[in-house]
């Protein structure tokens, strides 16, 4: 069976989605932006249908789409998927508050479509090898989860007014900690280093977030574009994306579990006299032979291979639920100065 796939959204990382499918066995039938431009640009790369209006798109018999617009539009795609039995994997965040993440749950599950939450992280190797070490009980009694995601300021102007470094950062390891430690949250606080960015961009530098468990465990997050930005921009080796600074620990009454990937424990680095030093980002899509690997095309596989089988996806729009309502806590949290306990 050959599943015909749309792609609604032809940003970034709606271009990786799309080169994805159609490195695979399914077929990207349609690609569909409101820039009809960048629409077509993206759909004649693969051959595939353009569309500006997205009610015509989900009316072109397709299977499955992936939804890779502002989290904003999530909704309103959904619900025209399900109007057409069209199964969807939705990108992070899912939703941009609550309320609208259990509309788009309510819909989904009215329509009995399949519908996956694309959180990456799920199927980085790593990542899911802390989780079942944890779930396995490596630990013990969990006391504390540690995630660093940091990167450099990049084009991050482009996010200002319509998103935030919660929305766009935080969010991976809102989701990494509800799935390491699912238990009851008690509190969520957060604070935001302003800088450089916020001054010319209003999106904060580097924030903070702790979480609270009702067992007595704490997680803190640290989510941020603090690397400098030479340290992120180089022209070779040809291919190359700038590695981050990130890192997940758990440590508990019996061990600990760490998944490094910080500065100084990059598996790719480069010198040379004109470039100086620089890391690999390898993590989520590597490039290797020409064709896209890693977590995003295990990730994109997932969701294609639930659809021709009927299985449930591993990363549900329950598990989505769950981060958006972190996000929503650590997002009022900052705004107030106050503490506050997901509604969830």
């Amino acid at each position: 069976m050959v599943i015909r796939v749309g792609l609604i959204g032809a940003g970034m990382i709606g271009g990786w989605h799309a080169r994805i499918v159609a490195e695979g066995a399914s077929a990207l039938a349609a690609v569909c932006d409101l820039d009809m431009a960048r629409a077509s640009a993206l759909a004649d790369r693969y051959g595939a249908a353009a569309f500006d209006d997205p009610a015509a798109f989900f009316a072109s018999g397709l299977d499955a789409v992936i939804i890779a617009t502002p989290e904003a539009a999530h909704a309103g795609n959904v619900a025209m998927a399900a109007e057409q039995g069209c199964a969807v994997m939705i990108e992070k965040p899912v939703a941009p508050d609550l309320a609208t993440m259990r509309e788009i749950i309510a819909v989904a599950e009215a329509a009995g479509i399949t519908a996956m939450a694309a959180h990456v992280e799920r199927f980085e190797t790593g990542s899911a090898q802390l989780q079942s070490a944890v779930a396995e009980g490596v630990c013990g009694r969990v006391a504390s989860i540690l995630a660093r995601r940091q990167f450099g300021p990049g084009e991050v102007g482009r996010f200002a007014g319509s998103s935030s470094t919660l929305r766009i950062l935080g969010i991976h390891d809102f989701d990494l900690v509800r799935w390491v430690h699912p238990g009851a949250i008690a509190s969520v606080h957060a604070m935001a280093g302003r800088g450089a960015l916020h001054a010319a961009h209003g999106m904060d530098d580097h924030v903070i977030t702790t979480i609270g468990f009702e067992d007595g465990a704490v997680a803190c997050v640290e989510s941020a574009w603090t690397l400098p930005p030479a340290y992120a921009r180089f022209d070779s080796p040809e291919g190359w994306q700038a590695a981050g600074n990130n890192r997940l620990d758990v440590y508990g009454a019996k061990g600990f579990v760490s998944n490094d990937m910080s500065l100084r424990n990059q598996q790719l680095v480069a010198f040379d006299a004109a470039e100086g030093f620089r890391a690999a980002g390898i993590r989520h899509q590597p490039v290797v032979h020409g064709r896209v690997q890693g977590a995003l095309r295990a990730e994109v596989e997932h969701f294609l291979d639930c659809v021709a089988s009927g299985a449930a996806p591993i990363v549900g729009l329950g598990d989505a639920l769950r981060s958006v309502a972190l996000l929503e806590a650590a997002e009022a949290a900052l705004a107030s100065g106050v503490p506050q306990v997901p509604v969830l």
